[in-house]
């Protein structure tokens, strides 16, 4: 259900790339519990100049993920493959070593290149950091920087890690996840997902576990169903007349505007049994 591969990763184009890389951040940060505001992504990645594609910052502390190695990384996202030739010209501008890069090397941040065509063996891998290496020899903090390259099939690996992002990629292909939806405005498709969550003073949750007998508010309510949900096999059953809400409130489970501690957007999937959701697709355990 959640396969992704390396071709399909080649097959999307450069904004979706570009776009993927800059989710795939922030459900990282997001996991690791830092802040998601550290992402920003911008610019046309085909600019003969310019910053970055993706840049996380963060402040400079031991916090890192797997595929974010320091607190200042910078993403250039290619959808051509980058051989020797192109990764110095990319890196370098008339022979001199674009600012951005010298920033990350002062900072002691690392600098990634990511090729949705490229698929590099163990080899080929050393050859193209070993020109990256080549492109920063002459600075002064080379040996500050961190530099790797991600080829289609690592970004892969990274995806296959966050179920939303997996549907999200089969959605942008064209081969979506019949009946399943990532997180998005699951009840009212029509409007914005960023929609405030209306909540009313009268309104109550009963946890039919607890012994309250006057229920809880919407909050409350919420950041139980939270912490039930973010334990290893927690299960929550929402019960209440057809249109009271509860759709609603389990996509405000997500909102990091609600409370705290909400729950992580690119490992959710949502299906209704009206969208017939295909069998194939159920999880064989």
């Amino acid at each position: 259900m959640f396969e992704i591969t390396g071709k399909d990763i080649s097959e999307l184009d450069d904004t979706d790339l570009r776009m993927l890389i800059a989710r795939l951040c922030e459900a990282d940060l997001r996991r690791s519990g830092l802040p998601v505001s550290g992402v920003t992504a911008g610019g046309d990645q085909n600019a003969p100049d310019g910053g970055l594609d993706v840049r996380v910052s963060l402040p400079q502390r031991e916090d890192r993920t797997d595929f974010i190695p320091r607190a200042n990384t910078g993403f250039q996202v290619k959808k051509p493959d980058m051989p020797r030739s192109e990764i110095l010209k990319e890196m370098c501008l008339g022979g001199v070593v674009r600012p951005v890069i010298v920033e990350l090397a002062e900072q002691g941040g690392a600098y990634i290149i990511v090729s949705s065509t490229g698929s590099t063996a163990d080899r080929p891998l050393r050859d193209r950091r070993n020109a990256m290496a080549e492109a920063i020899s002459g600075l002064g903090a080379a040996n500050d920087l961190h530099l790797d390259f991600y080829d289609r099939d690592r970004v892969a690996s990274w995806a296959r890690q966050y179920p939303a992002l997996v549907s999200w990629i089969r959605e942008r292909l064209g081969r979506p996840m019949e009946g399943w939806q990532p997180f998005t405005n699951w009840s009212a498709p029509m409007d914005s997902i960023d929609s405030l969550y209306l909540k009313d003073a009268k309104c109550i949750i009963h946890d039919c576990r607890s012994t309250q007998k006057e229920g809880l508010t919407i909050e409350d309510g919420i950041s139980r169903i939270r912490t039930n949900l973010a334990r290893p096999g927690g299960t929550v059953r929402l019960i209440g007349l057809s249109g009271l809400g509860k759709t609603r409130l389990a996509q405000a489970l997500f909102d990091n505007r609600i409370g705290r501690d909400s729950l992580d957007p690119a490992v959710v999937l949502y299906t209704d049994i009206s969208d017939e959701p295909l069998k194939k697709h159920l999880p064989s355990d």
